[in-house]
């Protein structure tokens, strides 16, 4: 079911699977990227494994609201505020939170700020360290040159048109694709397109969850006091976020719990949806 909810001062779309009196799960996507990112056949094993399944468009992206950036910046933690606020709107106490890539530091800072509103905390393919304006990348990390190049062909020769648009994405979604599958061109630029026709405007998307990322915190020392149980996936081919990140995320969480995916990179093969939708099902049932 698709519905608009008003939450801390914007409206947010959101979509559910399942029942509403099933305990609810929160899924919160990453940069730029529409809530319906999430594969729907994850929803769907997750809906299955009793959940009531909610992924939404943060703001700035997709159906929810856009935002002035310079008039009204924002960082993770405002996001993290929104998050709450759906829940809310929902009529949801608490919730299990699952967060991939931005949406894993938006998960952290729900847990951080908001621990009574989540009961567990998945986060996926994501990392504790600020983002460094200078490297594009992670603090302490060296930008993937395939992303390097990417991003200097972005800025020499801006896509255009609708078309451009979805052959910039599927180029850099194949950079980002790990080695456990092969890449699926047709299934991905069907993906890319959905994202594409359900944005008021994909490119201000991207360049306004960058510039939150630039502003928000560093977290690195604070995930130390997170008490919610914690799980950390991570795709040992992720260019985006190195698999040290993630290494380091779950190091730093007492007590959690750390899953490696051999040949994952930064995304969902399907293949390895089974395994994730069990894992996250596994650790919000202890």
């Amino acid at each position: 079911m698709e519905r608009i909810v008003e939450a801390n001062g914007i409206r947010l779309w959101c979509e559910t699977f399942g029942d509403p009196a099933d305990p609810a799960l929160l899924l919160v996507m990453g940069l730029g990227a529409r809530g319906a990112t999430w594969p729907d056949e994850l929803c769907r094993l997750l809906q299955e494994g009793g959940r009531y399944v909610i992924r939404y468009d943060n703001r700035d992206t997709g159906r929810s609201s856009g935002v002035d950036f310079e008039a009204e910046p924002y960082t993770m933690i405002d996001l993290a505020q929104d998050a709450v606020g759906l829940l809310d709107g929902l009529g949801i106490a608490a919730a299990d939170v699952v967060g991939a890539s931005m949406g894993g530091m938006i998960a952290q800072e729900i847990a951080l700020e908001h621990a009574d509103r989540l009961r567990s905390l998945t986060v996926i393919m994501s990392s504790a360290e600020p983002l460094d304006p200078v490297t594009n990348t992670f603090r302490g990390a060296q930008r993937d040159p395939r992303l390097a190049a990417w991003d200097a062909e972005q800025i020499a020769n801006p896509p255009r048109t609708r078309e451009e648009h979805v052959e910039a994405h599927l180029k850099l979604a194949r950079i980002l694709a790990g080695q456990l599958t092969a890449f699926d061109e047709a299934a991905t630029r069907a993906i890319i397109e959905r994202e594409i026709e359900g944005a008021t405007d994909a490119a201000a998307a991207s360049k306004n969850h960058i510039l939150a990322a630039f502003a928000s915190r560093d977290r690195s020392g604070l995930v130390g006091s997170i008490t919610a149980p914690t799980l950390v996936i991570h795709g040992s081919d992720d260019p985006m976020a190195p698999i040290a990140h993630g290494e380091a995320l779950a190091a730093a969480i007492p007590n959690s719990e750390f899953l490696p995916i051999e040949g994952m990179g930064h995304g969902f093969p399907a293949p390895v949806l089974p395994r994730i939708s069990a894992a996250i099902l596994r650790h919000i049932g202890r």
